[in-house]
C-alpha cells in the first residue's frame, strides 16, 4: 500500500484510490505533492442502508480523504425502487456538503438504454456531481468503453462530470476514453500507461 501511494506521488497522478483505512496513510505521504486522496465505499451493489452509507462517507472526510466513490443502492433501481434510489443519492449529496463524490453506476446491470437513463436522470436529479460508468469490481461491473462513456456525456448535463473506469490498461485506450468524454480515468495500470511498459493484465 505504501509503495502504490509513493508511486501515485512520484508520477504526479489526479489522486490515490485506496481503501478507507488507508486514508490517514496516504494523506501522511501525500502531503505537499497536490496529489489527492481518493476512496471508495459499498462495492458492487451498494446494498447498505442510506444512513448507514452516510455514517461511511462522513467518516471517509474525517480520515481526511479528499474524494469519495460511492455505489449507488443497485438493488433499489433493479427492484424498481426509483425514489429511494434517488432519495439514498441527495443523502449523500448533502453530507458531501460540496466536497466531490463519484456516483459508481454499474451499467453492465443495465442492459436496455431506458433503463441507463432514467438511472442517470435519476442521480443528476440527486445533483450528484460526478457518475463512473462502473466500480470495475463485481458482477455489474462493465469495462469503459468509448461507447459507454459517450452514452454518460451525451446523457449528463454540461456540468456534470463523467468518470471511466474498469479495465483501462493501456495508453490507447486512456485516449480513446478521453475523446469520448471522460474526464478523468480510474485505473492500476496507471504507471505501465504512461511509461509504455506493457499492458496492466488484470489490473483495475
Amino acid at each position: 500500500m505504501r509503495k502504490h501511494i509513493e508511486v501515485c506521488g512520484e508520477y504526479r497522478f489526479n489522486a490515490a484510490m485506496i481503501p478507507m483505512c488507508w486514508v490517514p496513510l496516504a494523506k501522511d505521504i501525500l502531503e505537499g505533492t497536490g496529489v489527492s486522496v481518493a476512496t471508495f465505499f459499498s462495492i458492487a451493489m451498494g446494498n447498505e442502508s442510506a444512513h448507514a452509507k452516510v455514517a461511511l462517507l462522513r467518516e471517509c472526510w474525517a480520515l481526511g480523504a479528499n474524494e469519495v466513490d460511492f455505489e449507488p443502492n443497485m438493488s433499489y433501481f433493479l427492484s424498481g425502487m426509483h425514489a429511494e434510489f434517488k432519495r439514498e443519492a441527495a443523502l449523500l449529496v448533502e453530507a458531501a456538503e460540496g466536497r466531490p463524490i463519484k456516483a459508481m453506476l454499474e451499467l453492465g446491470y443495465l442492459k436496455e438504454l431506458a433503463e441507463r437513463q432514467l438511472a442517470v436522470r435519476l442521480l443528476e436529479e440527486a445533483r450528484v456531481p460526478w457518475i463512473k460508468n462502473s466500480s470495475g469490481a463485481g458482477p455489474g461491473s462493465e469495462a469503459a468503453s468509448p461507447e459507454n462513456i459517450r452514452f454518460l456525456r451525451e446523457t449528463v448535463k454540461p456540468t456534470t462530470h463523467v468518470k471511466a473506469s474498469g479495465g483501462i490498461r493501456t495508453y490507447e485506450q486512456v485516449v480513446a476514453l478521453l475523446a469520448a468524454g471522460a474526464e478523468l480515468v480510474g485505473t492500476s495500470g496507471g504507471t505501465t500507461i504512461v511509461t509504455g511498459a506493457g499492458a496492466g493484465g488484470d489490473s483495475y
